[in-house]
C-alpha cells in the first residue's frame, strides 16, 4: 500500500496541541478546610490531578485523537499499486435475501 498524498502525514502533529491542552487544564477549587484531614484530602487531590493521570481515563480525548487519526488517514489517499492487485481475487458477494431487504419503518 502506498500514500497518494504523503505530506498530510504532517497532520497528525496536530495532536501534539491536543495533548497538551489537555495537560495543562487547570482543575483545581477553592476548599475551605477546618481540621487537618481535609488538608491530606486536598493534597491527594493535587496529586491526582498530575497531567499524565489526567490522560489516562478521558473518553473524549481518545475520541478526539482518533478521530484526528482518521482525518489524516483518510487525506493521505491510501491506494494499492497495480501489482498488488493483479494477482490478487477478488470475490464480491451480494445478500438479496428477504433479510436483507426488510426495514425498519412500520
Amino acid at each position: 500500500m502506498r500514500f497518494l498524498s504523503p505530506l498530510f502525514a504532517l497532520l497528525g502533529l496536530l495532536a501534539i496541541p491536543i495533548l497538551l491542552l489537555y495537560m495543562l487544564k487547570l482543575r483545581r477549587q477553592d476548599v475551605k478546610v477546618s481540621s487537618t484531614l481535609l488538608w491530606q484530602m486536598v493534597v491527594q487531590d493535587r496529586q491526582a490531578n498530575i497531567p499524565w493521570q489526567r490522560l489516562r481515563r478521558n473518553l473524549l480525548l481518545f475520541i478526539q485523537l482518533l478521530i484526528l487519526a482518521a482525518l489524516v488517514f483518510a487525506l493521505l489517499r491510501p491506494a494499492f499499486s497495480s501489482d498488488m492487485i493483479s494477482n490478487a481475487e477478488v470475490i464480491v458477494v451480494l445478500d438479496a435475501s428477504a433479510s436483507m431487504q426488510a426495514t425498519d419503518d412500520k
